[in-house]
């Protein structure tokens, strides 16, 4: 089962009784983030890299999250975390950015945020409003955060300071009946993403990449000389 964190008062959202099966209706932040691209990596790296990836994974989201939110559920390469509101949420999200920009060898993240009612019950969170967040998070591409716009209106306009929110469109998210209005949020961490390695993923410095080559034009950077052989070898099926 997902290693869950019981802190909710650090979230700003009161558990319910120890005892009884009550239920209580709470208003928060509901943010999933996910490795970008971790089947590709376990591919081309293996599952001993695999499962390492994950350890450092969970520990930058335990290190971004505390005092501030709630780790409500780690999954392999998905957190699932409740903030009081958007801003706190994004004071975390920051940290977290920031840290892995600075990272080599790993892979970009992509988060989606959802801010709303859910019924709390033993701990668990249910309701539409944790659905729409899961499935803001799965539109997101590598490096990137969306939000609804319960979220991006919480921020405001232009937004906060080092951050800008900019709206994507109505998008149709899987299994819900109507298209929603999305956001993306820019944080000024991002100006430090590196290249990604286009085989597993991974960020590359391209001053100390292990290998590079030019493929129709354009310039690619590789992790190992494995991974190079293997997009040498067959380019189509890593653009």
């Amino acid at each position: 089962m997902a290693d869950v964190v019981q802190d909710h008062a650090a979230a700003g959202v009161q558990p319910p009784p120890a005892a009884g099966p009550r239920d209580q209706e709470v208003t928060a932040t509901f943010c999933f983030v996910d490795i970008a691209g971790y089947t590709a990596l376990t591919d081309s790296h293996g599952e001993r890299a695999a499962a390492d990836l994950v350890d450092e994974f969970a520990g930058l989201i335990r290190s971004a999250v505390h005092m501030q939110g709630t780790v409500q559920e780690l999954s392999g390469d998905n957190a699932f975390v409740v903030f009081p509101d958007p801003v706190t949420a994004m004071r975390s999200i920051n940290m977290l950015c920031g840290s892995v920009a600075g990272l080599r060898h790993f892979p970009l993240l992509r988060i989606g945020l959802h801010h709303g009612h859910a019924l709390l019950r033993s701990g668990r969170y249910f309701g539409s409003t944790i659905n729409i967040a899961a499935r803001t998070a799965a539109q997101a591409r590598g490096g990137e955060i969306l939000c609804t716009a319960a979220v991006a209106e919480f921020l405001g306009s232009p937004g906060q300071a080092g951050m800008s929110v900019t709206p994507v469109g109505k998008i149709k998210l899987k299994n819900l009946p109507r298209k929603i209005d999305l956001y993306r949020i820019a944080l000024a961490a991002a100006s430090l993403q590196r290249a990604i390695d286009p085989v597993c993923q991974m960020q590359v410095d391209a001053h100390s990449a292990v290998s590079s080559c030019q493929f129709d034009g354009r310039w690619y950077w590789f992790c190992s000389t494995a991974c190079q052989r293997r997009f040498a070898s067959a380019p189509s099926e890593f653009i």
